[in-house]
């Protein structure tokens, strides 16, 4: 009797954890990432029992465990160089592209990254008679805007990657810095609930943060197949966009974190 009863004790405490890990998926689903302290509080449990479902989630491959806390598994970014993104998802690049390019005001100063949206985005400025000043460190961004008498392109230099046609350094951030634009386009690599902005080249981080401080709006361009990727170079938080411009709908969990994050969604599909 004694070991019956021991059995369905041991029975009912697997039950009960099972169903703190099932809310703990619950919690991350809804915000992307949570803290140790945090669910400790919110489940009444010691912070040693947190970390032990975490350990099992991250075992099953459903969590990510990071100091303090855990976040969702994301899908992995895989670094491609521009020649090859340029032929990705193209007519929803094409589309994100003119809707952006619709957004922008006769004289303004916009700053473009130097992806293949933002490429996009340059084609679609060259068939529009409007007054405009572009500052980029995208030398093909740079070669699709030289030929319009309309726009006044500012190339900032810096050491040119060959890969990805862009100028990068401390001499770029620099003369980032210095700039004032009424909007920055953001091409992004990869958006992950409660992670935030990644990109695969790390030295994109310094870049991004010195045109969006430089920037009174910052416009996020990206297709739908970079919601939930992480890439290895953190941005920053969905905050710092002040709208996301997208081709297609996109998940609840992710629409909700925009939301909480104060970000405009704007939907092309």
């Amino acid at each position: 009797m004694k070991n019956q009863q021991h059995n369905k004790n041991e029975q009912c405490i697997t039950v009960l954890a099972e169903e703190r890990r099932k809310k703990i998926l619950d919690v991350l689903t809804q915000r992307g990432a949570v803290t140790v302290k945090e669910l400790s509080g919110h489940f009444d449990v010691a912070p040693i029992t947190i970390r032990r479902d975490f350990e099992e989630l991250e075992n099953r491959g459903l969590l990510v465990r990071g100091h303090g806390g855990a976040m969702l598994v994301g899908e992995p970014f895989l670094y491609k160089p521009l020649p090859d993104k340029e032929s990705l998802n193209h007519e929803a690049k094409v589309t994100i592209g003119r809707k952006a390019a619709s957004m922008i005001q006769d004289g303004e100063t916009i700053i473009l990254d130097e992806g293949s949206t933002c490429i996009e985005l340059a084609r679609a400025l060259g068939t529009m008679n409007r007054s405009l000043t572009v500052v980029t460190n995208g030398i093909k961004v740079a070669m699709v805007l030289a030929p319009c008498s309309n726009i006044t392109t500012i190339l900032v230099g810096g050491i040119c990657g060959h890969q990805n046609y862009v100028a990068y350094g401390h001499d770029t951030v620099e003369a980032f810095k210095k700039i004032r634009a009424h909007k920055y386009f953001m091409g992004i690599d990869a958006l992950q609930a409660g992670y935030g902005i990644s990109d695969g080249d790390p030295h994109q981080v310094p870049l991004k943060l010195a045109k969006a401080s430089s920037s009174h709006k910052v416009i996020g361009v990206a297709d739908r197949s970079k919601v939930g990727k992480i890439a290895v170079a953190k941005i920053g938080p969905l905050g710092l966009m002040n709208q996301l411009i997208m081709d297609a709908r996109v998940p609840e969990d992710f629409r909700a974190s925009l939301s909480r994050e104060k970000v405009e969604l704007i939907e092309l599909g």
